[in-house]
């Protein structure tokens, strides 16, 4: 939830409506007690964002304006979707692997640090290296370099809670 506040703020509400659509994805797929609904929930997102039907849902109504100002590609939205409706047809446990195509779409100069990152907050990979690490210093892929760290941060501390963790992550942005 906080990865977008390290974007820069032109970025930053754009990189949080496609985590959003991200979240909606993957809650279509743990929510259904079927499979068959969670297709149909994930089918509605496809054919909304082709047709730019919104029906009054505040992420659509977003997407849809975003699309229309020509500030996201409504192709990159369902193929963003896809990684979800591909995960259902084969590997409906495999939440990583979706993770990892999309933040291998959202930071497309830096596919395996995203996709390695992704792996390891939701998949069972391991964290992303040192040079990995260094690799993402740009303003454009800060938040996932937040990300990588929380990864760091998380093996070291495997375990054992850590109540300072949001104002370490405020340190990392500095």
């Amino acid at each position: 939830a906080l990865a977008p506040l390290f974007s820069p703020a032109k970025n930053r509400d754009i990189l949080a409506d496609r985590l959003t659509l991200a979240r909606e994805c993957e809650s279509a797929i743990q929510i259904a007690s079927e499979p068959m609904l969670a297709a149909i929930r994930l089918q509605w997102w496809v054919e909304a964002i082709e047709t730019g039907r919104h029906e009054q849902v505040p992420l659509m109504l977003r997407l849809s304006a975003r699309i229309e100002a020509g500030e996201v590609d409504a192709a990159e939205l369902t193929q963003q979707i896809g990684l979800w409706q591909d995960r259902l047809a084969s590997a409906p446990e495999d939440s990583g692997s979706c993770w990892a195509g999309c933040f291998a779409m959202l930071a497309p100069h830096h596919t395996e640090a995203a996709k390695t990152t992704a792996n390891d907050l939701f998949g069972d990979g391991p964290p992303p290296d040192t040079a990995m690490l260094a690799s993402l210093g740009g303003s454009e892929t800060r938040w996932l370099w937040m990300l990588a760290k929380l990864c760091h941060h998380r093996q070291r501390h495997a375990g054992r809670e850590d109540p300072l963790l949001v104002w370490r992550m405020l340190a990392w942005r500095m």
